[in-house]
This record gives structure tokens, sequence and C-alpha cells, in this order.
């Protein structure tokens, strides 16, 4: 059997962070980098072993580990927390398909990130595409089997373009749309030296958004996705950073940090950690001197 190439790319949540749980439209881009996974038969008929190594986006070694198969029994590996969210997966997306792995065969898969583990762009994400794609089986019905998140950055590793997302089960809405805009070389996403586990995150959740703070959510992403003003754009960002401050009950991260900068300051995702998308003139200049090495410009960060 000749190796087998899976890819899905990295994601970034314009709008509508939390509020997506509650069946607001979020509006989501793709990122230029990824994760791969590679799959090799190295015997046919052999004693059904499972070898699986995870490299960094150096290619460094960050994981590793043996399964026995079908049943997925952890054989040995340098992480067992890792290796026991592997074994979930795994035997999740044999229970979608029972087929998937139950052949007595020496398998060799290789995984590797395009972006740092500590980016929070998708690392999880990323490898969910990539099973359910290998595994033959729904990636959104793998996603929530294990996780509780809203599925989107699951629809924006699969889909690799800019879309809006409705949570809908293992049936979610997606509208892929066109996403060029005249104005992206003001656009820098900073991260904030601080990985957020959004898996967390979600739990501390308590679905507390009202339904017409649904509503205006989704109006806004709607709007951030047809408009094409700059001006209008950042206005559209900051109503929506206001309507989630509203919902959880803390300050904007602008307002926390931020105060003094002249321009948006956006939160991606869960609050308080990863990315922000900042809009402006002087960004670079201004979170350098905030002590913000990693400051990637629109062209840089999203496929297009």
């Amino acid at each position: 059997m000749n190796p087998q190439h899976f890819y899905s790319h990295g994601k970034l949540l314009l709008c509508g962070e939390y509020a997506v749980l509650d069946g607001a439209t979020g509006f989501a881009l793709p990122c230029r980098k990824g994760q791969d996974l590679n799959v090799e038969v190295v015997k046919q008929a052999g004693s059904g072993v499972l070898k699986w190594k995870s490299l960094d986006a150096k290619g460094k070694e960050w994981f590793s580990a043996v399964f026995q198969l079908p049943h997925m029994i952890v054989l040995d590996s340098t992480d067992g927390t890792v290796a026991t969210r592997l074994v979930r997966l795994l035997i999740n997306a044999k229970a979608l398909n029972p087929q998937f792995l139950q052949e007595a065969q020496d398998i060799q898969v290789t995984t590797r990130l395009e972006f740092g583990l500590d980016e929070g762009l998708g690392s999880s994400s990323t490898l969910v595409n990539n099973l359910a794609k290998w595994a033959g089986i729904n990636p959104y019905a793998l996603h929530f089997s294990a996780f509780k998140g809203s599925g989107y950055d699951i629809a924006v590793a699969n889909e690799g373009k800019p879309l809006l997302y409705t949570m809908n089960g293992t049936d979610p809405k997606i509208e892929v749309v066109e996403w060029k805009r005249n104005f992206t070389d003001k656009l820098y996403f900073v991260h904030l030296n601080k990985k957020q586990d959004s898996h967390e995150q979600i739990a501390s959740y308590k679905h507390r958004i009202a339904n017409t703070q649904v509503a205006q959510i989704s109006r806004i992403s709607r709007l951030i996705s047809v408009n094409e003003d700059y001006f209008e754009f950042c206005l559209l960002l900051e109503l929506a950073e206001n309507e989630i401050s509203l919902v959880l009950g803390m300050p904007t991260i602008k307002q926390r940090l931020f105060s003094d900068f002249h321009g948006t300051v956006k939160s991606l995702g869960a609050w308080g950690g990863d990315y922000v998308l900042a809009t402006g003139t002087d960004t670079v200049d201004y979170f350098t001197a905030k002590g913000y090495d990693r400051i990637i410009s629109y062209k840089d960060m999203i496929a297009e």
C-alpha cells in the first residue's frame, strides 16, 4: 500500500467566540499553516502495531507512542496524558468505522505541525480532521465524540477557506465566503505570550448568552463577511468584542492591557491568551515596545 498523506489548515475565529456554542453564527479564517498526517503500512501481515510519532514545526519529536491493534493498548509512550487522548480519538474513530485499523498490519504514523504548540491555531482540530479523513468518517462526529467545542475549527480545517459557521450537531451549517479586502495590510495578529486552554474555557462557559445577543453576534459575523470598508470593519470588531464582554462579565482585552493603543484590538477564541487581532498603522512598534514579539501580518498568517 502506498503511503497516505492528509493535511488540514489551522484556524482563527474572528467573530463569535463563546456565542457560537449557543448557536450564533461565527466568522472564521484559515491559517496558512496547519498539520500533516502521514500513514505508511510497513508490514502487511504484521503483529498489529501502530507506531506514532509527532513532530513540531522545527521537525523535533515532541511525542511518540506504540499501540497494540486492534484494541489500542498503549505499549509505550513518552506522555501518558497525550497517549490517553489519542487512544480515545482512535477508539471513537473505530466506533464510527469498525473497519478502521482492523487488520493485523504494522503501521507508522507521523504528524507534523507547521505552527507552535503554544499558538492556539488548532493542533487538536487539525489532528481530528486528518484522522477523520484517514478513517473515512464524518469529522464532526469524531470531534463531538471527544470534545465540547462548537466544531467551527473542524470546518476551517476541512474547507481551508473563510467561512460562516453555525453549530448544528454533526451537520453544521457552513457558508464558504470570498474575503479579500484592500485593508488587510493594516491587520496584525499578536500573540499574548500565553497559551489559553480552549477546552477548559469551554467547560467553564455556562451558556449565559441571551437570544438577542446570539442574534446580534450572528448579524455582526455576516456583516464582517460582506463589509469592504476598513473603518466599518474596525467598528464591527469592537461591537463584537463589547457584546462578549457583557456576556462574560469581563473587561475587553484592550481595556485590560492596551487602553492607550490607537486602534482596535479584538480577542480571537478563548479570552486571555493566544492571539488577538490588532488594526492600525503603528501596530508593530506599539506591541514590540510592550514586550510582544510574535506579531504576524495578515498575509503571513491567513491562507488565500
